[in-house]
């Protein structure tokens, strides 16, 4: 039985600049992508790894209109089988929820907009970043992670934006085991 060939999820020098100097709108698109296919790692890492297995079955199960084409169906079935912990799975939840405010809009796109927000503090993982999952208040959160605003050489980015940007980290880095941010192999 040969083993196939080891895939990795995406890692961050293949889209940390472009993230960092998106708009808006392309930063949750992007976010969602790169969460996407780190969802698929995920589950594709405990299936059954016979090249004929995964040719015949599991393939197929993430190809376009199939079961697992879409980011809800990869999170719910991650949660159902327990790779996933209740924060993660809340904070996927609000990420696509983020993304469907935008898709399902012909408006601007600004984390500071209201009812963006209002989705926005739902996110756990960027308190969990700070090092203060639960006596960590939204607001302390957003002035700490404004402070990254000048290390990340953007000063144009909002509070609220790098407080997305660095809970999509800590969510990404959570789901890859660390992997995507470790040293990438040529």
């Amino acid at each position: 039985m040969s083993k196939p060939a080891k895939t990795a999820p995406i890692h961050l020098e293949d889209f940390g600049d472009a993230m960092h100097t998106e708009s808006d709108r392309g930063c949750i698109l992007i976010a969602c992508h790169v969460l996407d296919v780190a969802l698929g790692h995920l589950l594709r890492s405990k299936f059954v790894r016979r090249r004929a297995v995964i040719k015949r079955a599991i393939d197929p199960l993430f190809e376009v209109s199939r079961p697992l084409s879409s980011f809800w169906a990869k999170t719910n079935l991650a949660y159902a089988l327990g790779l996933l912990d209740d924060w993660a799975y809340q904070d996927l939840q609000t990420i696509r929820n983020l993304r469907n405010a935008l898709a399902h809009s012909y408006r601007s796109f600004s984390f500071d907009a209201p009812d963006i927000q209002s989705l926005l503090h739902q996110f756990q993982a960027p308190r969990r970043a700070m090092g203060h999952p639960y006596m960590w208040s939204v607001c302390r959160t957003l002035q700490a992670v404004g402070k990254f605003a000048d290390k990340w050489d953007a000063p144009r980015k909002t509070a609220n934006q790098c407080c997305f940007i660095a809970g999509f980290h800590y969510l990404h880095g959570y789901l890859t085991n660390g992997r995507a941010y470790k040293n990438k192999r040529a």
